[in-house]
């Protein structure tokens, strides 16, 4: 999850996140939600991905597509946390 900068496009980062279904090959599922909620512990985006298994994760974080977006991202963002679960 990522609060954005002041300024900051949430459209412009949701879409860039959807990018990478189908050009990141460990990525089997995608889901970004920008936040409707005015709370003030709100964050902005959320991106939830589903990967086969903890390899496949770990293909992802190396993946050049991947950090190209997380490139573009990092400019966008003033926050982020991250939460990595197995079901």
């Amino acid at each position: 999850m990522w609060r954005l900068k002041n300024g900051s496009d949430a459209e412009e980062m949701k879409e860039a996140l959807l990018s990478m279904k189908g050009n990141v090959s460990s990525l089997l599922d995608i889901e970004v939600g920008v936040n409707i909620s005015s709370h003030k512990s709100a964050y902005d985006i959320v991106f939830i991905g589903t990967f086969a298994d903890k390899g496949a994760l770990l293909e992802f974080e190396s993946d050049e597509f991947h950090k190209s977006v997380g490139g573009l991202v990092s400019k966008l963002r003033a926050d982020r946390v991250v939460v990595e679960y197995e079901c």
